[in-house]
């Protein structure tokens, strides 16, 4: 992983990042919880640490998926336990440079 943290890399890691709101609702929003506000915090740490993960893996690819585990009420058991999630790079003209979390095929540029 060393190898990996070349002045680019470093330079992408820097960019801020932003959720697309099915992404944020699914991987990281808690609802109805007494420990929502605790919950929320460790899942996004959880949600950056893979993305982050996914993109030193792969640090020349402008686009990336990664998986997290999937949070849904109880009630739903035939659900997928993994969440597939994208990390982009959004380059628009004018505009500063960001890193995009999205659900998987949200966002393809």
């Amino acid at each position: 992983m060393p190898d990996s943290l070349t002045p680019q890399t470093l330079n992408t890691l820097r960019l801020p990042i932003v959720f697309t709101p099915g992404a944020w609702q699914r991987a990281v929003q808690l609802e109805r919880s007494d420990h929502a506000g605790k919950l929320q915090i460790d899942r996004l740490s959880h949600v950056l640490r893979a993305a982050f993960e996914a993109h030193l893996a792969y640090p020349q690819k402008p686009y990336v998926l990664f998986e997290v585990v999937h949070i849904e009420p109880t009630d739903h058991f035939d659900h997928d336990p993994l969440l597939q999630l994208s990390l982009s790079l959004l380059q628009e003209p004018g505009q500063p440079g960001a890193l995009l979390i999205a659900l998987a095929g949200e966002h393809q540029r």
